[in-house]
C-alpha cells in the first residue's frame, strides 16, 4: 500500500497540489485503502457514510470527497470519481481585521521582534498564504523595484506582488540582523541551523499577539483583511485577483459581499431614510 501512496503524492504534486494538500489527500486515502476500500463509488460512499457517523462535518467530508476523485483518477476509474460529488458547503463571509485591529496587533509586537513585524506585514499588506510567506526566499524580493516573486503558489503558478516603500525598508531593515547563510527571508530563531520558518511557528506567533492584543487572527484573516481593505479602498476586483493568485475571479467576487455587508450595516447605523419619515 505504501508504495501505492508515494505514487500517488508523486501525481498530486506533478498535478501542482501544494504539500499541505499532498499531506492530507494521502492520509484520507491511507485511511480508505486501509478501511478496504474499492475503485468504485459505492464503495467510497460507504465509507463516507462512516465518517459521518465518526461526527465529520459537510466542509470534512468535501475534503474526503477531493481526495477520493484525485485517487479515483490517478488510478484511471474516472467515470467513477464523476459518480462522487461533494456535500454542499455553505459558503460563510470571510471575517476581516478592521484597520484598527491591525495597528493594535502590530502595537503589540516589540520593535525588537523585527521578523514577527515582518509576518504580519507580509500576510496583511502582501496577501501572501501562510505557506507562500514561509517559503519566500531572498532571491525572490527584489528591494530596489518593491516587488515580491511568489513562487509556486497555489496551482504551482508564480506572481508577482507589488510592495509599498515601508515594507522594502522593513525587510531590509530585518536582514541586517540576520548573519545567517539561509536562504530563506523568514527563518526560525531557536534552531541553531535557522530553518525557514515553518506554518506551525507562525499559527503560534498570531495566536501570542493576537490575545496580548484582544484580536482575534490567523493567517488566512490577515489575507482576508488584505483583500477587503483594498477593495473598500476602491481597488478594482480583478487587480485583487492578480495580487491573491486566484485562477478564478468567482473566488475573489466572495469579497464584495463582505464589502457591501460593511456598507450595508454603515448605511443601516446612518438611518438617512428614517430620518425623513419622522
Amino acid at each position: 500500500m505504501e508504495d501505492v501512496i508515494a505514487e500517488f503524492e508523486t501525481y498530486l504534486d506533478l498535478e501542482g497540489k501544494s504539500p499541505n494538500t499532498v499531506r492530507m489527500y494521502s492520509y484520507y486515502i491511507r485511511r480508505y485503502l486501509e478501511w478496504g476500500g474499492k475503485l468504485n463509488s459505492r464503495s467510497a460512499l460507504r465509507f463516507l457514510a462512516r465518517l459521518r457517523k465518526e461526527g465529520y462535518s459537510n466542509k470534512s467530508l468535501n475534503l474526503v470527497v477531493q481526495a477520493l476523485r484525485s485517487y479515483f483518477r490517478f488510478e484511471g476509474a474516472e467515470e467513477e470519481a464523476e459518480k462522487l460529488k461533494p456535500p454542499k458547503v455553505p459558503r460563510s463571509l470571510p471575517k476581516a481585521l478592521t484597520r484598527e485591529e491591525v495597528r493594535k496587533l502590530l502595537s503589540v509586537i516589540p520593535p525588537t521582534r523585527r521578523r514577527d513585524r515582518l509576518i504580519v506585514l507580509l500576510l496583511y499588506g502582501a496577501g501572501l498564504r501562510v505557506s507562500e510567506l514561509c517559503n519566500l526566499k531572498k532571491r525572490d524580493v527584489d528591494l530596489e523595484n518593491g516587488l515580491i516573486i511568489v513562487r509556486g503558489g497555489k496551482g504551482a503558478k508564480d506572481r508577482v506582488v507589488p510592495i509599498p516603500g515601508f515594507l522594502s525598508a522593513e525587510i531590509e531593515s530585518y536582514l541586517q540582523t540576520r548573519s545567517d547563510s539561509s536562504e530563506y527571508l523568514l527563518v526560525e530563531e531557536r534552531r541553531k541551523d535557522k530553518d525557514r520558518l515553518s506554518p506551525k511557528t507562525v499559527w503560534y506567533l498570531l495566536r501570542k499577539y493576537g490575545e496580548r492584543a484582544g484580536v482575534e487572527v490567523t493567517p488566512h484573516r490577515l489575507r482576508h483583511s488584505f483583500a477587503t481593505h483594498m477593495l473598500e479602498s476602491g481597488v478594482d476586483i480583478r487587480a485583487i485577483q492578480e495580487l491573491l493568485g486566484h485562477s478564478n475571479l468567482s473566488t475573489t467576487q466572495i469579497y464584495t459581499k463582505v464589502t457591501v455587508e460593511h456598507l450595508r450595516k454603515a448605511q443601516e447605523k446612518a438611518k438617512l431614510i428614517e430620518g425623513l419619515m419622522e
